[in-house]
This record gives C-alpha cells, structure tokens and sequence, in this order.
C-alpha cells in the first residue's frame, strides 16, 4: 500500500501474529487503524463488544485517573470534539480536499473507549463527532454514539446527510436484531444533536456546491430523519432552546457565497423557505479560510485570539492527534498524541503550552497557520441569518467576535 491510496495498514497486532489478515483486509478495501500501541498501553483488542459488553483494556495512566478523579485536571470547555474518520464522499468546492493528505481511517472501538472514559474524569459532558470528514462513513459510529450516551454524555454531529438511508452495521444495530438505517440507529443510539450541511434548495445549486452528492437521495434522506425523530427520537429537553423537543436537535446550516452585503442571494432565500419545515433552527454563515491559503474572507491586520487554545474545546483526529481546532485538517500543529499519551499531558504538554503563549502574546507570527486564520479577526458578516435563540440574544458586537462556523458557543 502507499500514501496515495485510501487506506493504510497499520499495526494493532505488535506480535504480528495476525500480520497477513491485515493485509488481506487492506487489498480487499477495508480500511485497517493506523494506530500503534505506546509502551504503557496494554494491548488493544480489536474485536469491539466481545462477550456482549464493551470491555477493553484501558491505558495505565488512564485506569489511575478515573480511580483518583481528584487528581485530574479538569477541562476549561466540557466539549470535546472527536473524529471518527477524515473520510469524506463529497468534495465540496469550499472544502481543501485536494489538499488532504493525512492517512484515512476510522477510529477504532477501544480507542474511542479509552479517551470517553478519560475526558469524563475531566469534566466533560458532551462529545461532538466530528472534524474532517463524513461520520456516518464510520461503521461503527453508531456504537460511538451509545457509548458516549451510556456515559451520560450528550452527542453532536455535522453531516451531509447523503448516507442516512444506508443499513447500519453497528454492533448497536446488530444486538437489537433489527435491521435499522443508519440515521435510525443513530437516533436510536441516543444522538443529542445533530447538523445538517446541505447548501442549495434546488438540485443545480445543490449538486454544483456540494460535488458528489446526489440532491434527490439527500433530500430525501432529510425528510427520513425528520420522521425517524417523531417516531423513535428521546423526549429531552434542547440544548440550544431549551424548550421540550424529540431528540436529536436538528439544525441546517447553508454558506452564502455572495459578497453584496445589501442582498440576499436567490440561493439563500430559497435555502430558508425550503429547509424550515425540517430545522429547529437555521444559520447561514460566509464561507470561513483555512490557514494554509485557502481563503474567502479577507485577512484583517488587526488581529486577536480566537481564544480556542486557552478555552476551545480539544480536538482529538481519529488516530490520537491532537491539533488547535477543526481548521488544521493537515494536522500541521500537532499538539500530541492520545494514542501515546494521557489527554492531561498533552494539555499540559511544551506544543499546547507555546501555542497559548502565541494566542496570549498576539505573536501569530510564530505558528504561520494561525496566523494566515480569519478566525483571528474580528468581523461583522460572518454570520448572515441565524434563527438560532443563542443568537438572538447577543449584540453586533458579540456577533463581530464569532467569526467560526462550527458553533463554538453551544456549551455556553
């Protein structure tokens, strides 16, 4: 295998006993856990639920910590943002896929375990799934899921909403002896809430923004989950309005693309009339830069911290990486990794500590991907429409402070 291809062979099987069913899996085109064991870890157990519960071997550090919460240091945002693949079916023209170049997986079950079960004894209270690529691609993202709602946790996702109509293949799924969709199962699962990205309320736009989706099965599938809400959804009490709905919470988000800041596109107007007989609520934001060049705002002189190294949720990439926020989806500030370290330490850790001190220091200059981010300026058209009640409330100067797309303010 090389670089080029999708998957890559990676070795949870240290003895290499298992080494030849590997690769057999990875010429067949299943993708295999880029994920290596550190010294302190005991071995991972790929067979995920084995004997009918979701027992693994946790890392020693870890074991210590959940036994002596006390001794742990606590989280400043209990969000916790979790990847499970950098896998994506669409190439979105907004989006720098052609730009990705990280190994593509998914992460692995007791993996996954390993860090909830650590950033619970931390003070986290909701895991969001999600960073650069398609969740629902993750066979197991379901279980993810379950899990996480098993814990106590609430769960977040964004997706494009193309795969919903696809059977689960979720041990979740599995265990309940029924065939289910994987939007069913999800919701099923526990899911909390959940984004829908779909830019465009008529199949020309739709399919020239969002390459590779197909208008008609999406569509579709968003009318599906909207049904499997009233018909299996949890009766919860919304995150963002606080009111008493079916779960998941159900948002829809559009990127306005025209710069006339007197006009509405056509596009957006009829993204708004089309999408409110399904959303809780609605935002339309301007499309956001990437700090390797990829850019639709313009780059302000003035500039401050967007204030995610110090108070941000972590950012936890499917093979452990730790990067600043969502942005770095090279992972070009690699902040540590939780395959090989406790999350505390990697909090703790010299990288995490010298990005602060740039973000404190206003010294972007000395982490060049932050320092080509929009997300440093202050600004008053990033968000164009929200219907979003959190919105509602704040002032044009609040709003001026909240350039990111990927609503950082939801566990305020």
């Amino acid at each position: 295998m090389n670089n080029g291809q999708e998957e890559a062979i990676v070795n949870l099987d240290p003895t290499k006993a298992n080494q030849s069913a590997l690769v057999a899996k990875a010429k067949a085109g299943s993708v295999v856990y880029d994920i290596v064991p550190s010294p302190h870890w005991n071995a991972l157990d790929p067979d995920y639920g084995k004997g009918g519960s979701p027992e693994f071997p946790l890392r020693t550090a870890v074991e210590s910590r959940i036994k002596n919460p006390s001794e742990v240091l606590k989280l400043k945002n209990p969000e916790v943002r979790i990847e499970p693949t950098n896998l994506c079916n669409y190439t979105c023209t907004m989006c720098p896929r052609e730009e990705h170049d990280r190994f593509k997986g998914y992460m692995p079950m007791p993996f996954y375990y390993s860090v909830v079960d650590e950033v619970i004894t931390m003070g986290a209270t909701q895991i969001t799934l999600v960073n650069f690529g398609e969740p629902f691609i993750d066979p197991t993202l379901e279980d993810k899921i379950h899990y996480a709602t098993q814990k106590g946790l609430r769960t977040y996702l964004i997706t494009n909403a193309s795969l919903f109509h696809l059977p689960s293949k979720s041990k979740f799924a599995k265990d309940s002896g029924q065939k289910m969709t994987k939007i069913e199962a999800a919701i099923k699962a526990g899911l909390t809430e959940i984004r829908l990205s779909f830019y465009g309320a008529t199949k020309e736009v739709y399919e020239s923004v969002m390459v590779g989706g197909k208008f008609e099965q999406t569509e579709a599938n968003i009318k599906m989950a909207a049904e499997m809400r009233a018909k299996f959804g949890q009766d919860i009490i919304s995150p963002t309005t606080k009111q008493k709905i079916k779960s998941p919470e159900i948002s829809m988000f559009f990127l306005e693309f025209n710069k006339d800041k007197t006009s509405q596109s056509k596009e957006m107007n009829d993204f708004l009339e089309y999408t409110r007989p399904f959303a809780d609520y609605i935002e339309v934001w301007r499309p956001h830069n990437f700090g390797d060049g990829r850019g639709y705002r313009e780059i302000k002189t003035e500039k401050k911290s967007c204030g995610r190294p110090n108070s941000g949720p972590i950012q936890i990439n499917w093979k452990g990486i730790v990067v600043p926020c969502c942005y770095d989806y090279n992972e070009e500030i690699p902040l540590g990794n939780v395959a090989q370290q406790t999350v505390e330490e990697v909090l703790r850790g010299s990288a995490y500590e010298a990005l602060r001190e740039s973000h404190n220091t206003k010294k972007f200059e000395k982490v060049p991907y932050c320092n080509n981010c929009d997300q440093l300026c202050e600004r008053n058209d990033a968000m164009v429409i929200s219907t979003n009640p959190k919105h509602q409330n704040r002032t044009a100067e609040d709003i001026m402070k909240s350039p990111n797309t990927l609503a950082d303010f939801k566990m305020e």
